[in-house]
């Protein structure tokens, strides 16, 4: 998208604003202060954290404000929340390259360390770890006994640390989803399990086509 207007007006501090979302923030990114119109903040990491990214949610973020030094720590933001991307040149409105998480080889060593390699994958060019979406897919074989069902009771067994009432016999798959996407919101482990997002995620509100 070629900037017009405004968009090559650039702030006091020489810096040239550019909407954009947090689905496109990656490692380099400089965002802009929502409060300030001389503070500025660069994405410096990312990381898995230390549980479940809620569906289309960004992964944790690290900023550094780039005249202060000053760092904090930015929590998961939905992907399609809007966010003013700063450039140096009023018609570079791209993103840097994508840069992996920090934490994938301790994450992934955990996922092994609790024998769920076969429920969980590495993305070799992300450096991101999911798990199948449990809604549609499952990682057990085609040919298992309600695969989808008995892949998410072991998933929220293995991957969100262990749950009391999984083997309710009254337990059907639509309470199933529904404790799992509980289990996602709240970000809670119970003391075990691995960070983890779920795939395929839509991104159609993002990108306008199914990555």
């Amino acid at each position: 998208m070629q900037p017009t207007g405004d968009d090559f007006k650039p702030r006091r501090d020489g810096w040239y604003e550019h909407k954009g979302t947090w689905g496109e923030v990656v490692v380099g990114t400089v965002i802009a202060d929502a409060n300030s119109r001389t503070r500025r903040w660069e994405i410096i990491a990312t990381s898995h954290g230390t549980a479940p990214i809620p569906p289309m949610k960004t992964l944790w973020m690290r900023a550094r404000e780039m005249s202060s030094g000053e760092e904090f720590t930015v929590e998961p933001r939905t992907k399609t929340a809007r966010v003013i991307i700063l450039t140096d040149s009023p018609a570079d409105t791209r993103t840097g390259p994508y840069v992996g998480p920090t934490d994938t080889e301790a994450v992934w060593a955990l996922v092994e360390g609790l024998g769920a390699s076969l429920m969980a994958s590495i993305d070799e060019a992300t450096g991101e770890i999911t798990c199948p979406d449990y809604i549609s897919d499952s990682h057990l074989a085609d040919d298992t006994e309600r695969p989808v069902f008995r892949g998410l009771v072991e998933h929220m067994r293995i991957a969100h640390g262990g749950l009391q009432g999984l083997d309710h016999p009254e337990l059907d798959l639509a309470t199933a989803i529904t404790m799992h996407a509980q289990l996602h919101r709240l970000q809670n482990h119970l003391g075990g399990g691995f960070p983890h997002r779920h795939v395929p995620e839509d991104l159609t509100l993002i990108t306008g086509k199914r990555s």
